[in-house]
C-alpha cells in the first residue's frame, strides 16, 4: 500500500493522457533490448540510438518525428541524444518540436542542458510544443529551477492542458517553485477541474514553503470536484503543523461518501500532529470505515497525535483484531505512542507479538518497550521474540528489553544465546542489550 496518500490522485496527474487525445508519445519508456556485457551498441526497435540521433536530421520531418519518439521511448539511456534533441525544438515541423521536448522530459534530469531551450518552447506558437514543454520540464524535476518563472507565467496559457502541466512541473520541482505559489493559489479558482487539480497538488509537493496557501486550500475541500477536493487535502496534510486550522474542516471530510478523500483527510490529520487533536474522535470512528486503507491512516493518525490521543486506546485495542494486518500493525504501533494505559495495553500487545503476520510482531514488540517497567510481564515474551523467524522482530526484543529495566534481566541469557544469531545486525543489538540491562554478563560474554 502507498504510505503516502498523494501518490494516488487522479491518473491524469501522472501519466502523459491529458497532453493530447490519441497521442501516446508521453507513454512509458520501452525498456531496451540488453546488451551482452561487452559488444556492439545495442539496437532499439531496430536501429542504435547513434542511427536514432542520425535520423533526427532526415529530410523528411515523419522520419525526424520518429527518431524523437524512438529516443523518448528509450528514455534515460538516451542521455547521449539530448543535444540533438534539442537543437530539434527548433525544427520548422512542430511534430518534431513535439517529439523532441517529449522525449526530452522522458530522458528526465540527465536532460537538464536542455532546459534553457524547454523554456523558450513555453512560448512556441504550437499548443503542443508549449504543454510537451511544460510536461517535460517537470519530469527533469528540481534540475529545471530555473525555468520556474516561465512555468508560472505558463499558468496564464490560454490552454488548460498547458496550465495543467506548468502547475503539475511546478510541484515536481518542489520547495525552489515556492515563488509561484501566489499564481498557483489564484489557479485554484480556474474553470476547468484538472488545472485545480494540479494546482493543488503542486501546492503540496512545494510543501512548508505554501503554507501561505492554506486558507485557499481549506476553501478548495469544497470544491465539487472529488480530484481537487483530494488533492488539497493531501497538501494540507504535506504542509503539515501550520495547517491546524483546517483541523475542523479535515475531520468533516473523514465522512465524506468518497473513500479516497476520508483516507486523504486521515493521513493529514495525522500529518498536523498533536495539533489536530480535536479530531481525535472522529478518527477513532474512523477506525470503523468499512475500506481497510481509511482505518490504516487512522489508526496511524491517532499514534502521530500522540498522548491527547489516549482516549481511543480500546478503539485500537479493538483493531489488534482487524481483518487487516496493515490495520493491526498500525493498531499496535500507536498503542505504545499514544502511552495508552500499561495495564489494559500491555496483554492485548503480548497476544499480538504472536500474530502471523511479521509486521505485527514488529510493531508490538516495539510498542511495548515503550511502556518501560510498566511492561515488566512482556519480558517472557520479548524473551520468545529473540528467537522469532523475522530476523527485524529479533533486533526489536532487542531494543525494547533494556527499556523494561530491572526486570530485563531474566532476559540475559536468552541474550547471550542471541550474540550466536545468524543476523549480524541481531548480534550487535543483542551485545548493546547486555552492557545495558547487565554489564557484567556482557564482559563475561566477550562483549566488547
Amino acid at each position: 500500500m502507498s504510505t503516502d496518500p498523494g501518490a494516488s490522485r487522479r491518473s491524469f496527474l501522472k501519466t502523459s493522457a491529458s497532453l493530447a487525445a490519441g497521442v501516446g508519445a508521453l507513454a512509458a519508456p520501452v525498456a531496451p533490448s540488453p546488451a551482452a556485457p561487452e559488444g556492439p551498441e545495442p539496437a532499439y526497435h531496430g536501429k542504435t540510438i547513434a542511427q536514432w540521433v542520425a535520423q533526427l536530421k532526415d529530410k523528411d520531418h515523419g522520419a525526424r518525428a520518429l527518431a524523437a519518439t524512438e529516443l523518448g521511448r528509450i528514455g534515460p539511456e538516451a542521455k547521449v541524444a539530448a543535444p540533438a534533441l534539442t537543437d530539434a525544438l527548433k525544427d520548422k515541423h512542430g511534430q518534431v518540436r513535439y517529439e523532441a521536448a517529449t522525449a526530452l522530459g522522458k530522458i528526465g534530469p540527465e536532460a537538464k542542458a536542455a532546459v534553457p531551450a524547454l523554456t523558450d518552447a513555453l512560448e512556441n506558437d504550437d499548443e503542443r510544443v508549449r504543454r510537451a514543454a511544460a510536461w517535460a520540464l517537470g519530469y527533469i524535476g528540481p534540475e529545471a529551477k530555473a525555468a520556474v518563472p516561465a512555468l508560472g507565467g505558463a499558468l496564464k496559457d490560454p490552454s488548460g492542458t498547458v496550465r495543467h502541466w506548468a502547475a503539475s512541473s511546478l510541484g515536481r520541482i518542489g520547495a525552489e517553485a515556492k515563488g509561484q505559489v501566489p499564481a498557483l493559489i489564484d489557479l485554484l479558482k480556474d474553470d476547468d477541474e484538472r488545472v485545480r487539480d494540479a494546482a493543488a497538488w503542486a501546492l503540496g509537493q512545494i510543501g512548508p514553503e505554501a503554507k501561505a496557501a492554506i486558507p485557499a486550500l481549506g476553501e478548495a475541500l469544497k470544491d465539487p470536484d472529488g480530484g481537487v477536493r483530494h488533492s488539497a487535502i493531501a497538501s494540507l496534510g504535506r504542509i503539515g503543523t501550520a495547517a491546524k486550522a483546517t483541523v475542523p474542516a479535515l475531520t468533516e471530510a473523514l465522512k465524506d461518501k468518497d473513500e479516497r478523500i476520508r483516507e486523504s483527510a486521515a493521513w493529514s490529520l495525522g500529518r498536523i500532529g498533536p495539533e489536530a487533536k480535536e479530531a481525535v474522535s472522529a478518527l477513532g470512528e474512523a477506525l470503523k470505515d468499512y475500506n481497510g486503507s481509511v482505518r490504516f491512516w487512522a489508526a496511524t493518525a491517532l499514534g502521530q497525535i500522540g498522548a491527547e490521543a489516549r482516549g481511543q486506546a480500546p478503539a485500537l485495542i479493538k483493531a489488534l483484531k482487524d481483518k487487516h494486518e496493515y490495520v493491526r500493525e498500525a493498531a499496535a504501533g500507536s498503542l505504545g505512542q499514544i502511552g495508552a494505559d500499561a495495564t489494559t495495553a500491555v496483554p492485548v500487545l503480548r497476544d499480538a507479538v504472536k500474530d502471523a503476520h511479521g509486521g505485527v510482531r514488529l510493531a508490538a514488540v516495539a510498542a511495548v518497550g515503550q511502556f518501560g517497567s510498566e511492561a515488566n510481564s512482556a519480558v517472557p515474551t520479548l524473551i520468545d521474540a529473540l528467537k522469532d523467524v523475522d530476523e527485524r522482530v529479533r533486533a526489536a526484543a532487542t531494543r525494547s528489553l533494556p527499556q523494561i529495566g530491572a526486570a530485563g534481566k531474566a532476559a540475559v541469557p536468552a541474550l547471550i544465546e542471541t550474540l550466536k544469531d545468524e543476523d549480524k545486525d541481531v548480534r550487535s543489538r543483542a551485545a548493546e542489550a547486555l552492557k545495558k540491562i547487565d554489564p557484567e554478563a556482557a564482559r563475561k560474554a566477550g562483549v566488547p
